[in-house]
């Protein structure tokens, strides 16, 4: 247990960063898309789940996991269903926000740095970056005529894009179209470049105050 507490927040990153990598595990197995899919993020929900560490924090942690992986798996089995699909989408919304509240106040009462503390806010980074992901398939769900996509897009797409906005690159290779699409992308450039901002400013404040002791 003091190892896992220890290295909770690399067990997260890597499964975050495993899960990005998705599109490389289908191309390289002969499993099918969705189950990669539904396994990669079982491995996020589960890791993440490891960074709770007082007993309020994990049960809602717990509950809110339990939940988003039954409408997980219960939607791989149906996937036509749009009832699995919001539920699946509203939990994982609430769990991910769960994880960046939790994530926040652990970096806070963090004093010195540490290896918590240089892994702690690029964790947040792409749990933001995820948060965005399953908000832009919501706008997807509710108005399929959203977004210009690619040939071929799946669901992993609005992930790849909410990170391509958070980091402001732009491609354009998936575009907005409607106003509330857009006001969303908006939101996460602006959302994106602000939390650079006071992440780098908090590093820097206490990397020179840890320098002057």
């Amino acid at each position: 247990m003091k190892y896992l507490e220890k290295y909770k927040y690399l067990i997260a990153l890597l499964s975050v960063f495993n899960f990005l990598l998705t599109p490389i595990h289908i191309a390289v197995t002969s499993f099918s898309p969705a189950y990669i899919i539904v396994i990669n993020y079982t491995i996020v929900i589960l890791s993440s789940s490891l960074i709770a560490s007082r007993r309020l924090a994990k049960f809602f942690t717990y509950l809110l996991g339990f939940l988003t992986l039954i409408a997980i798996w219960l939607e791989f089995s149906d996937s036509n269903s749009k009832a699995l699909l919001i539920c699946r989408l509203v939990f994982s919304f609430l769990l991910f926000a769960c994880f960046c509240f939790i994530l926040i106040r652990q970096l806070l009462k963090i004093k010195d740095i540490n290896l918590q503390f240089i892994l702690g806010p690029i964790l947040g980074f792409l749990y933001l970056g995820i948060i965005g992901g399953v908000l832009f398939e919501f706008v997807h769900f509710l108005d399929a005529n959203s977004f210009q996509l690619t040939k071929g897009f799946s669901g992993y797409s609005f992930y790849y894009f909410s990170f391509i906005s958070i980091t402001s690159v732009g491609y354009g290779d998936i575009t907005p179209i409607t106003a509330p699409a857009q006001s969303l992308t908006l939101v996460m450039n602006i959302i994106g470049q602000f939390y650079l901002a006071i992440v780098i400013g908090v590093f820097v404040g206490k990397y020179i105050n840890t320098k002057s002791k």
